[in-house]
C-alpha cells in the first residue's frame, strides 16, 4: 500500500477516533486489566531477580549490572530487595 494514502488516512481521523475504534475492539482488555497483566509481569521480573541474587550467594559468583550505561560487577551479597 502506498505510504501517501496511509498517512491520509490517518490525517482524516483524529487520535481520539482512533483511539475509541482501537478500544471498540472486541477482546482488547480494558484499563483495569492492562493494570493487572502490567502488576503480574513487574512480580515475575522481581521474582526472577530475587531468584537469581539468591542463586548467585548461594553459588558464590557475581552479578553484572548496567546502570546508566556503565557495566559493573556486583556482589550479590550487597543486594537488598
Amino acid at each position: 500500500m502506498n505510504k501517501n494514502i496511509i498517512q491520509e488516512i490517518r490525517e482524516l481521523v483524529s487520535p481520539t477516533e482512533r483511539e475509541k475504534a482501537r478500544m471498540a475492539f472486541e477482546g482488547y482488555p480494558n484499563e483495569d486489566e492492562i493494570r493487572r497483566l502490567r502488576m503480574t509481569i513487574e512480580s515475575g521480573i522481581i521474582l526472577a531477580q530475587q531468584r537469581l541474587v539468591s542463586r548467585a550467594k548461594k553459588e558464590g559468583f557475581t552479578l553484572i549490572a548496567c546502570p546508566h550505561g556503565e557495566v559493573v560487577e556486583v556482589n550479590p551479597n550487597t543486594i537488598v530487595f
